[in-house]
């Protein structure tokens, strides 16, 4: 009986030393140099239309860490399916269930359809609300509705009559204690990522809670945010593409290139009154110093190069399965004259897209 319980006792005490190592070891990766470059291979390969090297980019990359991110795990998915690796693909779904994703959002995915007649999707279907309940289990969902609680005070007095103008005051305070408050949760939890608050029915880029951040802008003296931004890139609980995005907002200048094309379009330019570039995609101007500039910022923050970017974005306008741009990508401009839209072209030249 002593012997049982001794032998019980040690295999306890092994079983916690491996728990602890684990959590150790999970703690110290860095996504910007385990994950992100092999999630660029894999989007890459997509581009090459190499579904089967892209599939295995992935595997390799969310073996590499303890938590994944749900695009990733869709774009897995929509390979899979390619491959007609139908049970591949049914895993990656699963996973992005276990996030927050609902299954009416992937049902009505066309790249699915043909998923959705099998033995498989109805035994997905029946398991959904495991899959949900395992959601609400590992996420922290009182904070995720504190913090869609601070963009809803961000929000209701912009949204009265009268708006800034007239309640300029009111919001100012409401930013300085939204950030405050926002501060606080991060120190005490970290920063609110997809494995603490998970995602939302859909695969959202940027939570709405994320205008806090937007608020702080450089102009007007705002909270710097960048430090937090890059720890939490590196911790996995923020995706690169967004934190460059959000630190972009706040400096008020391209530092990573973030918004890859612009377009300008215009009602009154038409037939004589038309210009070269008007609704093409364009580009910044930059010098050769500033794209070096914007690639190695790239690469601190775990981001591809921006060439490979700009290629993904050009790509995703025409192949829809595949999750590879941003609601920022690409800015959309109309201009109500060809005047105005002659002073917005100065600044940009014709992007070469073949």
């Amino acid at each position: 009986m002593r012997n049982k319980f001794l032998t019980a006792a040690r295999s306890f005490v092994l079983l916690l030393f491996v728990l602890l190592a684990t959590s150790a070891r999970a703690g110290d990766i860095d996504y910007t140099k385990a994950y992100h470059p092999l999630i660029n291979k894999a989007e890459i390969s997509i581009l090459e239309k190499d579904y089967a090297a892209a599939l295995s980019h992935y595997q390799q990359a969310f073996k590499a860490v303890p938590t994944p991110f749900a695009r990733d795990y869709y774009n897995a998915a929509v390979c899979a399916m390619l491959l007609k690796e139908k049970n591949e693909s049914l895993d990656c779904l699963e996973k992005l269930a276990a996030k927050g994703i609902s299954i009416d959002y992937l049902a009505k995915q066309p790249v699915f359809d043909s998923l959705q007649t099998t033995k498989q999707w109805r035994k997905f279907k029946r398991k959904y609300p495991k899959y949900r309940q395992q959601y609400e289990k590992q996420v922290n969902l009182d904070l995720r509705a504190d913090l869609e609680e601070l963009h809803a005070r961000d929000q209701y007095f912009r949204q009265a009559e009268g708006g800034l103008r007239v309640y300029g005051d009111t919001l100012r305070k409401i930013e300085v204690a939204n950030t405050k408050q926002f501060l606080q949760w991060v120190e005490q939890y970290g920063y609110p990522g997809e494995s603490l608050i998970g995602v939302a029915d859909t695969l959202e880029q940027l939570p709405r809670f994320s205008i806090i951040i937007q608020r702080q802008t450089k102009a007007r003296n705002g909270h710097d945010f960048s430090k937090v931004l890059a720890e939490a890139v590196k911790q996995g609980r923020l995706s690169p593409q967004a934190a460059a995005y959000l630190i972009e907002q706040q400096v008020g200048r391209s530092k990573y290139g973030s918004k890859a094309y612009v377009k300008i379009s215009c009602s009154t330019c038409e037939g004589k009154n038309s210009l070269d570039g008007m609704n093409s995609y364009l580009e910044e101007k930059r010098s050769e110093k500033e794209l070096l500039t914007i690639d190695a910022n790239r690469k601190l923050l775990g981001l591809e190069p921006f060439n490979d970017y700009k290629k993904k974005v050009l790509y995703n306008t025409e192949d829809r399965r595949f999750k590879l741009g941003y609601a920022w990508s690409v800015v959309n401009y109309q201009v109500p004259s060809k005047e105005a839209a002659k002073v917005m072209m100065d600044n940009f030249v014709v992007a070469d897209t073949k």
